[in-house]
């Protein structure tokens, strides 16, 4: 991680930060202190800036870029002097959001860096997209830390990255060298398939991960439908038709649903490998958390039954 020493090592740094904390105290009538952490993989800083009107819209969570003083100024407590901090409001493509997951969100470094490399895999309206669905910071903040089920698999803190991060992985290894599927839209889709959960789960006053009502009422694949479509229209993104279509297929089509619900089946190699991975990695979770050293393991009601295994 970088440390800021002199204004020689600005340049180094990255211009967006996500913003971590944040406070701001009344000096006098014309004068307010704010003082905010920022947080990037390669840097950490600590700013302080001064100004008449404090923008109202900032708040922690929130990607931010700072506006250098022309000389390095530290305060005593460490706080680097700047001119002001700016709210970047429109989604980058260039940014790789998960390079601003603070260690307060996902304290395993190694799955952030892995979704980032997966990110890193995507073209740009790919990217782009992603981008506008989780720019808002509290989103991508439950993306990031919530559960991927109450229950079932992969149900601790950040298990829904986790598992996200695991099907794409997955997917973009059984797209391998194939000429008939698109690893990016693959990769995309995996990554997205369950972001709807980020809105479908809540912390109870207890702490309890519950369902919230959209999460009753609506369930997660209509709510990254709905994110998706908003982030279309509303930031012009740049992305095929077919591409978008091909994107929705893969979060919607279901092998088994019933003809009547007016579901499709999986007509896309990207969308049956999505299908698969996503069952393989969440029965594989279930079976690693029940399993013996040897033999039969723990009975979970999602299998149905008890795992065996075998000493290796």
């Amino acid at each position: 991680m970088l440390e800021l020493k002199t204004l020689l090592d600005i340049p180094a740094l990255p211009s967006t930060f996500r913003l971590t904390s944040y406070s701001a105290k009344v000096i006098d009538h014309k004068s307010t202190e704010c003082t905010a952490t920022l947080f990037h993989e390669k840097a950490s800083l600590k700013v302080r800036w001064t100004t008449a009107r404090p923008d109202a819209r900032i708040r922690p969570n929130l990607l931010v870029s700072p506006r250098w003083l022309n000389a390095s100024a530290a305060c005593a407590d460490g706080a680097i002097g700047i001119s002001r901090l700016v709210l970047i409001e429109r989604p980058e493509a260039s940014l790789n959001l998960f390079s601003t997951v603070p260690t307060g969100w996902v304290n395993d470094r190694q799955l952030v860096a892995a979704a980032a490399e997966l990110i890193e895999c995507l073209p740009r309206g790919h990217r782009h997209l992603f981008n506008a669905v989780f720019w808002g910071g509290e989103r991508f903040r439950r993306f990031c830390m919530g559960p991927s089920s109450l229950n079932g698999h992969h149900n601790a803190q950040n298990g829904n990255l986790r598992h996200s991060v695991d099907v794409a992985r997955m997917v973009r290894e059984g797209c391998g060298s194939k000429h008939i599927a698109s690893t990016p839209l693959a990769i995309l889709a995996a990554l997205m398939h369950d972001a709807g959960k980020a809105d479908e789960y809540r912390l109870s006053k207890s702490g309890e991960w519950v369902l919230s009502d959209r999460g009753r009422l609506l369930g997660h694949k209509v709510t990254v439908i709905e994110w998706i479509a908003a982030a279309m229209v509303r930031h012009r993104i740049i992305l095929p038709s077919s591409h978008y279509m091909a994107l929705l297929h893969c979060l919607t089509s279901s092998q088994n649903a019933p003809e009547w619900l007016g579901i499709r089946k999986p007509a896309m190699l990207e969308a049956m490998l999505l299908s698969n991975m996503d069952r393989l990695s969440g029965t594989g979770n279930l079976i690693e958390r029940c399993a013996a050293n040897d033999g039969w393991g723990q009975y979970h009601p999602h299998m149905g039954q008890r795992p065996f295994t075998i000493a290796c």
